[in-house]
């Protein structure tokens, strides 16, 4: 039988360690978490709303089967840990529900989907056992709503030890930080902040500008890319090819050498044709676009918000010292 040792050393290979503090032991609290997801962008997201919700042990797992087989570890009598599985990277959600719910019939199931919740196949969701839906691109509020956690009122008792910990993070968690991230996201106040400096834990860098919630003004948001045509979130990058004899404009994959509109080979580059190379074609309408487009969560306040309506604040940077 594998020791929690072995468990714990596996995992770390299907995780993004960069988003990951601890793990500690495998006690069952209400802020401990498990996440079933194996996109980096939303990775990274989810574990800033989860960490402002006061979670301190987020259980990353790329894999299905890893996800249930660490839900189980966890199961103490009638107790057992909130799960949250990503909707459109698991084919066979339906199952992965049953199995979680065999193992534990009451337990907190949630999915993150950008699909309404009026359709169909989130109704049968529901009707399967779900506990809640978390809307892509996330709001705040849904997190609060199906999640149980510790919220603001832990927060007010946080000690000075608490304080520690924070600026420990910094280091061993970024490359560089911005002034006013280290404020709205780690609360780190100025005295904390004049320490870390002489202590060259951070090194002074340039000046900035970063987007922050035109609702509150704080740095501490999320963003989500989606697609400026269509606002689906499958889109890839990909070099285009456009073809002067006929206008076509198509993805330069395969033997790209001859156009697919009129079946001639599309001569030489500069002459014949010309190439796009950092474009983004979407997977749901075939749109194709230089640039995503940026929608922002507010993880202060839960305001939703596109880049051109941001708030820009100026912020010193600091490099890390490691």
């Amino acid at each position: 039988m594998k020791t929690l040792s072995d468990i714990e050393n596996e995992k770390q290979d299907h995780i993004n360690l960069e988003q990951m503090r601890s793990f500690g032991e495998y006690d069952i609290s209400e802020d401990a978490i498990i996440v079933i997801v194996n996109s980096k962008p939303i990775i990274i997201n989810i574990c800033n709303i989860l960490e402002s919700l006061d979670f301190k042990k987020i259980h990353l797992c790329k894999e299905v089967n890893e996800g249930i087989d660490l839900f189980s570890k966890f199961i103490n009598k009638d107790t057992s840990v909130q799960i949250i599985i990503d909707h459109e990277s698991n084919k066979n959600i339906k199952k992965t529900i049953k199995e979680i719910l065999e193992i534990q019939p009451g337990a907190k199931v949630l999915i993150m989907t950008s699909k309404k919740k009026s359709d169909p196949q989130i109704i049968k969701l529901v009707d399967y056992g779900i506990t809640g839906i978390i809307r892509k691109p996330f709001v705040l509020e849904d997190f609060k709503e199906y999640l149980l956690y510790k919220g603001k009122n832990n927060q007010e008792t946080n000690t000075e030890k608490d304080t520690e910990i924070d600026t420990e993070i910094i280091p061993s968690t970024f490359v560089q930080i911005s002034l006013n991230k280290i404020k709205d996201v780690f609360k780190i106040d100025e005295t904390e902040i004049e320490t870390m400096i002489k202590n060259r834990q951070i090194i002074t860098d340039k000046e900035i500008q970063e987007a922050a919630c035109n609702r509150c003004n704080s740095t501490n948001i999320s963003y989500t890319s989606k697609c400026p045509a269509c606002k689906g979130i499958n889109f890839r990058q990909q070099g285009l090819i456009e073809h002067y004899n006929c206008g076509e404009v198509y993805p330069k994959e395969g033997n790209y050498n001859t156009c697919p509109k009129c079946n001639k080979q599309i001569g030489s580059v500069g002459t014949n044709y010309r190439e796009f190379s950092e474009y983004h074609v979407c997977s749901s309408c075939n749109d194709k676009f230089p640039r995503p487009l940026y929608e922002f969560t507010c993880l202060e306040c839960g305001n939703t918000f596109i880049e051109k309506l941001a708030s820009w604040k100026k912020s010193m940077n600091y490099k890390i010292q490691r």
